[in-house]
């Protein structure tokens, strides 16, 4: 059967469809359209034929008899409320192929979908309403068919909004939404909370789109059940929807804050349940008490992380790297080898080849010269000026082409050597000022505080006394205004002098308390010397010097004293003598001191 043939007995199914419905009863019409699903499974979604399959049921209307079908109550046709999710997914398939023109895609979109949204919500309404019944009470097994049914009916609701994102501002409208929420049954509640969350993350935009008011009511509720209820799977989804709605809205971030202001200590009980993640962001946005902040603390987080990832995966790579140091030097020898072997062999193969092009290019021209001349010769004689003409004019083209293209390939060197040239002046200017900036806040701060140390409150009260009884003991000869203001010219110049000094003065005793210091752990370190038998590695260790003039030092007296143990006796009795005078000349001083 060609394309053709199989399109008509499609129309044909079609039509048939579209008659049986039209004669028979409305009881009868829900079971009728269940063979739409056979209908659409005889192509592959997202085909030509599957868009025109939906085409055809659109034009025979019907998708308006699917939308209305969905109102009746399915627990007196046969299947009940099964039949009813079939059709739902049938309608969900068949508006997601539609393939239809500028208008009548734009009715469909703003009239039949929102209307076939609100039909599906009053089919889980009423699946819902058979759940919640007491008398009689139902099977476990068709409690779980029922909630299967429902779980698809969401699902399909999903995909429709996924397919056209107008339907995510018509499921957070409708009234019907609201009244799924207020429901208790824990299963129900999280299918919905995890269908709202589905439908907010196809389109966000939608949720700054509708009434402030919708937007509020579906946040009470969702923070009624984060609240109240004590399933951490409730807890879970409802918290999930809530960050959600607050990333698309960033105004709800501000509102969650102000409206709900004993949220925070009830979300406690929620710690260690298992969606900790979620759970978090929600507090941060209640810390912070806006979006922007919010963000901030969001992206400073995900810095860390990145920043900890980064560190740890470079650290393991160079690690990675140092053990296969060696290895990698043998490796790339050997290779080294093998590539200067192969690079003879294949410059061999290359020139043997590129003689071998050279000889083809040449009968190739000879050949295509020779036809070229035969052409000419059976031209018509007053073709052969224009032919030559024209041959004549690609010639030029081609020596201007290899002309151009040689003088820019000149030119060439010259603009990257310019290039490299203004990027040296620009990192040169940027290093210069860099140094600048830094010369310039060095003097720019205050190197040293003006309060000398150890000046306390109590000695600036004993200073200023004494100065005080100082200028009674001594007053001041000079009575007259200049000699006063000369006075405290000459003052405040020697102070001036005293701060522009003392800073090379706190600098020089810092230095000197420095090596007093060091001095003192030091002389602490050989009075706590253990003997040469007990010298341990750590004590080398801790004995050992960094500084280079001592290093040196130590290796002077090290020789010296060497040599003079190889010297015979008689030799070392002057410098014994001479040592023993300094030592007792040294004790004689301390004494004195």
């Amino acid at each position: 059967m060609d394309s053709t043939d199989k399109r008509k007995a499609v129309d044909k199914r079609v039509l048939n469809l579209a008659s049986e419905v039209a004669e028979t009863r409305d009881r009868r019409v829900p079971l009728l359209l269940l063979k739409l699903d056979a209908i659409l499974a005889s192509a592959d979604a997202g085909s030509n034929e599957f868009a025109e399959i939906c085409q055809d049921i659109w034009e025979y209307n019907l998708i308006q008899v699917l939308t209305l079908v969905l109102r009746q109550d399915y627990s007196i046709v046969e299947g009940q409320w099964t039949t009813g999710a079939k059709l739902v997914k049938i309608l969900s398939r068949a508006a997601g192929g539609m393939n239809l023109s500028r208008r009548e895609m734009q009715d469909f979109r703003e009239t039949h979908l929102p209307r076939a949204i609100e039909h599906i919500f009053l089919l889980c309404r009423r699946i819902l309403a058979q759940l919640s019944l007491t008398e009689p009470k139902l099977s476990a097994s068709a409690t779980k068919e029922l909630q299967k049914n429902f779980q698809d009916i969401l699902d399909c609701v999903v995909f429709l909004t996924g397919v056209h994102v107008n339907l995510v501002a018509e499921v957070l409208k409708s009234p019907w939404l609201l009244q799924l929420l207020i429901t208790d049954d824990p299963v129900t509640v999280i299918a919905i909370v995890t269908m709202l969350d589905k439908v907010i993350r196809t389109y966000g935009v939608a949720v700054s789109q509708i009434d402030q008011k919708i937007v509020y009511s579906i946040m009470d509720e969702l923070i009624y059940k984060l609240s109240v209820n004590n399933n951490p799977e409730i807890a879970r989804a409802a918290t999930k929807c809530v960050v959600r709605m607050c990333d698309c809205y960033r105004l709800l971030a501000e509102v969650l804050c102000t409206r709900y202001k004993g949220l925070r200590p009830l979300l406690g009980r929620w710690q260690g349940k298992g969606f900790g993640r979620d759970l978090k962001q929600l507090l941060v946005i209640l810390d912070s008490g806006s979006s922007r902040q919010a963000e901030m603390v969001k992206f400073h987080q995900a810095a860390v992380q990145i920043q900890a990832v980064w560190k740890g995966f470079s650290t393991r790579r160079k690690l990675r790297k140092a053990n296969k140091a060696f290895a990698k030097f043998q490796k790339t020898y050997r290779l080294k080898r093998d590539l200067m072997e192969r690079t003879r062999e294949q410059s061999k193969i290359e020139s043997d080849l590129q003689y071998r092009l050279k000889m083809n290019r040449q009968r190739i021209l000879r050949e295509f010269k020779q036809k070229k001349l035969y052409l000419m010769e059976i031209m018509p004689a007053y073709q052969v000026e224009r032919f030559l003409e024209k041959e004549k004019a690609v010639a030029i083209i081609k020596i201007q082409k290899v002309w151009r293209g040689h003088k820019e390939r000149h030119l060439l060197p010259a603009r990257q050597e310019l290039s490299r040239q203004v990027k040296a002046a620009i990192k040169i200017q940027r290093t210069v000022r860099l140094w600048l900036e830094r010369i310039n806040k060095k003097k720019e701060d205050v190197p040293v505080s003006l309060k000398p140390a150890g000046l306390t409150d109590e000695r600036r009260v004993e200073l200023h006394k004494q100065i005080e009884e100082h200028r009674e003991m001594y007053p001041t000869s000079r009575k007259t205004r200049d000699e006063v203001e000369e006075i405290h010219k000459k003052a405040a110049e020697m102070l001036h002098r005293h701060y522009v000094s003392v800073k090379s003065n706190r600098k020089a005793q810092l230095h000197r308390d420095a090596l007093l210091a060091r001095l003192e752990t030091d002389s602490e370190l050989i009075l706590l010397a253990p003997s040469l038998k007990e010298v341990k590695e750590d004590d080398v260790y801790m004995y050992s010097s960094r500084s280079v003039p001592v290093m040196v030092k130590a290796k002077m007296n090290h020789k010296d004293i060497l040599h003079k143990l190889s010297q015979p006796w008689w030799k070392r009795l002057g410098e014994e003598d001479d040592e023993a005078i300094e030592a007792l000349q040294d004790e004689f001083d301390l004494m004195q001191f």
